[in-house]
């Protein structure tokens, strides 16, 4: 569709005498210049104006205009309502200066309304003494500067003076209820909203997704009459959204083409035509009044309260300010499994939580499931760590299998904890923690919140089959499933302290490229490595590694003791990165780690091919006259986190 003219209708003539604000004087030579031509000039610049504000920049107070109550003098009966001098827009897009500070009595105010319509103030403070008055403000027009008019034949003096001037003003009042104003309601909630959704690389199925993203925005416009009540409900909004970053773009362009064609179209006032019937005014504060008496003569107390009052920020502060800082929402590992040694007596599994000083509480079998996809219900008891008096309220819990479980040496398994069935600090789930604090974890169930933990089984020398007509059908079909072969698990360094003072620990690598060979065939050349505080999560100032000039698959590093008051014994995350780490004697030249694994050389105890590092993990004892620290999952209760719960993974840190 190609026109010049208004989709609405032609426009309209100004013979009419009824002026259009798209239309702007065509001067020419010789053209008669009449009241319509000057009024139409003003018109057009004054509606251009007005809806610049409306689109661009919205409304609210842009300067002073504080709201003050203050006792008046001479008395402790009344207060005086202030606004100090200062700048705004109201809904229409008009901009309107109270040049000096305005004040008037509170208590003659409610006599009037009292006065006006008996009953009101006992309606509005549902006779308990106590009510809610709003200050409010809006653009005016006031005539001014009287000038006389050529005179008439039996005119009066009225009719023959006239105002030439409009004098741009104001208008500041008092009143029961507040001015509706939906769109700086909804432009709130759509920042709480945008807030609360978290870029990621890999969007996990916990979270809705980007169509549920989407049908969010366009409710903002049902809920926009229901004013700021709301809009507050969270202090700090749980993670509620997940994108994936390579979408980000896109998503975030839909969101606010949904937001400028589909949801402020439908809000009021309107942003091309205001309605007459529609309200301009906005709002400066709001007065809570503690009590009145009967007669309205006593005011018993007053606070101001401005944080429903909308705001208008100038472009160079917007430039300036940096956007909230956004905490990382890297997915932390819930869970480590640690399988029993091959000289037990009994196979079990450790499984070690980590969520800093949060226990953990399991309340029932964990199922653990074998490669052949057959499942267990293993039984878990507490194992107190640090000892503890309460080990139904620990970080580490053993997993026990039920009689006739017999793993085969390198088998690898996987153990779901249920949501429901993991209790946090005594009483959060893993789908409650995850809304609570925005944690993602690693290896989360597509749907019901589940996290998996994986762990490689080594034998044990007392764990047999049971007799024939024992066997459960889990158990043989178990047995008839032919043994996949992998290779064993080696360590992949030992890790020794060598020294330990209140600042320094002092440690021993010494590693094992090819620890199933007789001698050190292939050395490390360039080693990396880091450590981080298992407690706090806080990654340790490193020195070295140095080599040992004896043995050149020991070297030697030193890190800063853990902070704290009480650090010892301290438990340590090592992470050594495949990444810059070389070998050498593997062949020709040197060898990078990660290629020394893939090769099939050997597979290392810790290993995460996805983020391409091992983890080793090594407890400090405290050194002699230090005091250990105080076990946390000895207390019944723990203390309301502030702030989300430290990432404690090596997964997630840079590498």
């Amino acid at each position: 569709m190609t026109t010049t003219e208004p989709t609405a209708g032609p426009c309209v003539s100004l013979s009419t005498g009824t002026l259009c604000p798209d239309q702007r004087v065509n001067y020419s030579y010789g053209m008669v210049l009449g009241l319509d031509e000057f009024l139409q000039e003003q018109l057009y610049h004054q509606e251009k104006t007005y809806r610049h504000r409306r689109l661009l920049h919205g409304y609210g107070t842009s300067y002073g205009l504080k709201v003050t109550a203050d006792p008046s003098p001479g008395t402790s009966r009344d207060y005086v309502v202030g606004v100090s001098r200062g700048s705004g827009i109201d809904q229409w897009g008009r901009e309107f200066t109270v040049p000096e500070p305005q004040c008037l009595r509170l208590q003659d105010w409610l006599t009037a309304q009292e006065q006006a319509q008996p009953g009101i103030v006992d309606q509005h403070s549902n006779g308990s003494g106590a009510a809610l008055i709003y200050v409010v403000a809006r653009y005016a027009e006031c005539p001014d500067a009287l000038v006389p008019l050529p005179g008439q034949p039996c005119g009066t003096s009225e009719q023959t003076q006239v105002a030439s001037r409009i004098r741009d003003s104001w208008t500041i009042e008092l009143r029961w209820d507040p001015p509706q104003m939906p769109r700086w309601d909804s432009d709130r909630r759509l920042g709480r909203l945008l807030a609360s959704v978290a870029v990621v690389e890999k969007p996990q199925g916990a979270f809705p997704d980007e169509s549920a993203l989407f049908a969010a925005v366009r409710a903002l416009a049902d809920v926009a009459p229901n004013g700021p009540g709301d809009i507050d409900v969270f202090d700090n909004p749980p993670v509620a959204y997940e994108i994936a970053r390579w979408q980000a773009a896109r998503i975030w362009d839909e969101v606010f083409a949904i937001w400028v064609s589909e949801v402020r179209p439908r809000l009021e006032p309107d942003l091309i035509a205001p309605s007459e019937s529609s309200d301009p005014a906005v709002l400066l504060g709001s007065l809570q009044i503690n009590g009145l008496s009967p007669d309205v003569n006593t005011v018993y107390g007053i606070q101001v309260e401005d944080a429903d009052r909308p705001s208008v920020l100038n472009t160079q502060l917007i430039q300036e300010v940096p956007p909230p800082e956004r905490v990382a929402n890297e997915p932390i590992e819930l869970v480590t499994l640690v399988p029993s040694p091959s000289t037990a007596s009994a196979f079990t599994i450790d499984a070690w939580f980590h969520l800093v000083e949060y226990a953990v509480t399991l309340t029932g079998p964990v199922q653990v499931t074998t490669e052949a996809g057959v499942t267990y219900p293993f039984t878990v008891t507490g194992k107190p760590f640090p000892p503890a008096d309460n080990p139904s309220y620990t970080n580490v819990w053993t997993l026990t299998p039920p009689p006739g479980f017999k793993p085969t040496a390198g088998q690898q398994l996987s153990a779901r904890f249920e949501s429901d069935a993991v209790l946090i600090g005594g009483g959060w789930t893993l789908n409650s923690w995850r809304e609570q604090w925005g944690v993602r974890f690693l290896n989360t169930a597509p749907s019901g919140g589940a996290v998996f933990a994986y762990t490689t089984a080594n034998s044990t020398t007392a764990t047999l089959l049971p007799d024939e007509a024992q066997a459960s059908p889990a158990v043989e079909a178990e047995v008839a499933t032919p043994a996949v072969t992998s290779p064993t698990p080696a360590s992949f360094v030992t890790i020794t302290g060598t020294g330990t003072t209140t600042e320094r620990l002092d440690f021993e690598l010494w590693f094992h490229p090819e620890p199933r060979g007789t001698r050190h065939d292939v050395l490390v050349q360039t080693p990396q490595v880091r450590v981080y505080d298992e407690t706090t999560g806080d990654p340790l100032t490193v020195t070295g590694p140095t080599q040992d000039p004896r043995h050149p698959n020991v070297w030697n590093l030193t890190a800063d003791a853990p902070g704290g008051d009480s650090p010892f014994p301290a438990y340590l995350r090592f992470v050594f990165p495949a990444e810059g780490f070389t070998l050498t004697g593997a062949g020709p030249g040197t060898t990078a780690l990660g290629s020394w694994i893939d090769g099939g050389g050997v597979e290392f105890t810790g290993w995460d091919r996805g983020e391409a590092s091992i983890v080793v993990f090594h407890r400090v004892p405290a050194p002699d006259g230090a005091a250990p620290a105080a076990a946390p999952v000895g207390r019944a209760t723990t203390r309301a986190r502030t702030t989300a719960p430290k990432t404690t993974s090596g997964r997630g840190q840079k590498r």
